[in-house]
């Protein structure tokens, strides 16, 4: 199967899971997008068309345990997750790829360049867990147990930085999926796991580099800068695929 644009979410079978993607644009050199905890594939709804029309074939998926994708995560682990995503690349017919991604993303796309670096053509890494700041660990737990919008959208206003800034829509979507039998577990199992190092025995952080890698923070520390600064995000991104 080859990586073809769409105009909904669709769904695939990977590794005995059921992965939710979409892809958009038609030509260019594949992108794909990677979310961080508690995320989905709209994490970058104001990213992926933008790449697209900038001439890059661009795919976002549900890692599993998330969005409406298989809440079967295994160990939870970031090699597991990672060797999800490589299965994802193997069946929509990616050689090699521009990875871009989120927090909990960025770290695993940091493992999957270290366990196959050759198949890596770049690292773009927004606020990446792992290489920088502490992991905020009382929103993890939150973030866990919260149900209600009531419980969700002050946890949700930590990630930006103008709290305000919160989407409606991003905020009624968290609340659907926190209602899934199984979600509790499966994010209890992934925050479990340690981001610090890979299964070489590598810090996340002396992975950095080992491809071309932008990393981009937040200036007053707002983890979603991919949201509230899409533009500049997509400048600096397209302006380093071009490179």
């Amino acid at each position: 199967m080859i990586m073809a644009a769409m105009t909904d979410p669709q769904f695939l079978d990977i590794a005995g899971r059921r992965i939710r993607h979409l892809v958009l644009g038609d030509h260019g050199d594949p992108v794909v997008l990677v979310h961080g905890f508690g995320g989905s594939l709209e994490t970058w709804s104001g990213n992926q068309a933008a790449l697209a029309a900038a001439g890059h074939v661009v795919a976002a998926l549900d890692l599993p345990g998330h969005g409406e994708s298989s809440l079967d995560v295994g160990s939870g682990s970031l090699d597991e997750l990672a060797t999800v995503v490589r299965a994802y690349l193997d069946t929509v017919g990616i050689g090699r790829v521009h990875l871009v991604g989120h927090s909990m993303g960025a770290a695993l796309c940091l493992a999957l360049t270290d366990h196959d670096p050759a198949r890596v053509r770049s690292l773009a890494l927004v606020g990446p867990a792992g290489i920088g700041q502490k992991i905020n660990a009382d929103f993890v737990r939150g973030l866990i147990t919260a149900r209600s919008r009531n419980e969700l959208e002050p946890l949700l206003r930590l990630l930006y930085a103008d709290p305000g800034h919160v989407p409606d829509e991003e905020l009624r979507r968290i609340v659907e999926y926190k209602q899934r039998a199984g979600v509790v577990e499966a994010l209890t199992s992934i925050a479990s796991s340690r981001y610090a190092g890979t299964p070489s025995g590598r810090q996340l952080r002396d992975v950095a580099g080992a491809v071309p890698t932008l990393i981009i923070w937040g200036v007053a520390d707002g983890h979603m800068v991919q949201a509230e600064a899409a533009d500049e995000v997509n400048r600096l991104i397209g302006d380093f695929l071009r490179c």
